[in-house]
């Protein structure tokens, strides 16, 4: 991508919206009439923000095609990070912009414009999210009706990694779904509907959040793990990598369940966490035996 073609889209945008803004304003001073001109600054938040909006979201449009799940190399010229990188202008421009975006955000049609513009493919609007959610990506996001995305949550659908390479992958919410505040859902994840993230909790990639799963705060949720039809997982758990938890079992508080455990009733949970405190209790033993 030539590296004038931010500067150019950055113009358009922002002279665009500008321009249209102030026509009426241009038009009232050619009258010379009070009643005008102050008629033209009531209207100016009224056309910019649209204008602002409408520009932003069709120059996106060129790279909606290039919003899709993958590895690249995150190069200028390569032809799916290069519209990234186009994509990534226009949607930060409005995402940044926060009383622009906090107004598309407060009114629902607005929003819902805003949203299918750059991209949005999801059946519902009609969830909650706030100004400082982070969302990108927004071709491969699905969020369901009532699903509540609270602030300074991540949805990310993209991270990148320290070989110069972007990972990017789908994020699904379902009807009723929860991501609580600083939660940050990794490429990839699926949560399922009434399922709850909590507060600070990290859920790692391709993981399956199955429906009512109630998990608590300040978790860790590592990569692929399958969490089953009402599952609970307690405050402070680890959950290692490829773990599965079965519909209904509770995970106790603290827990840490180890890499690859299938834990498919409560029997199963029991016996880990048994011998896990009995394996600490053994090491908090030998370490009162060195004093």
């Amino acid at each position: 991508m030539p590296n004038l073609l931010p500067l150019l889209m950055l113009t358009v945008i922002w002279a665009g919206s500008l321009v249209i803004a102030t026509l009426p304003l241009s038009f009232a001073l050619t009258q010379s009439n009070a009643w005008f001109i102050l008629g033209a600054f009531v209207l100016f938040p009224f056309l910019f923000v649209p204008s602002y909006i409408t520009l932003a979201g069709l120059m996106s449009r060129f790279a909606h095609s290039k919003i899709i799940p993958g590895r690249f190399p995150r190069e200028a010229f390569h032809k799916i990070y290069g519209w990234r990188r186009v994509y990534g202008i226009c949607w930060t421009q409005v995402f940044y912009f926060k009383p622009v975006y906090a107004i598309c955000l407060a009114v629902p049609r607005f929003k819902s414009y805003m949203l299918k513009l750059f991209g949005y493919k999801g059946a519902s609007t009609s969830f909650v999210v706030y100004p400082d959610t982070w969302l990108r990506d927004l071709p491969v996001l699905d969020i369901g009706k009532d699903a509540y995305l609270a602030n300074r949550s991540t949805i990310g659908t993209n991270i990148c990694l320290n070989d110069n390479t972007i990972m990017v992958d789908a994020i699904r919410i379902k009807d009723k779904g929860l991501v609580g505040h600083l939660a940050v859902l990794a490429p990839g994840c699926s949560i399922e509907s009434g399922a709850e993230v909590g507060v600070v909790t990290s859920i790692g990639l391709r993981s399956w959040i199955g429906p009512q799963v109630s998990i608590k705060p300040n978790c860790l949720i590592n990569h692929g793990c399958n969490l089953e039809e009402g599952c609970e997982i307690g405050t402070r758990s680890y959950i290692g990598l490829r773990v599965r938890i079965g519909k209904g079992v509770k995970v106790p508080a603290g827990a840490n369940i180890p890499e690859g455990a299938v834990i498919m009733n409560q029997g199963d949970m029991d016996r880990y966490y048994s011998s896990e405190t009995r394996v600490l209790q053994d090491f908090a033993a030998s370490l009162a035996v060195v004093k």
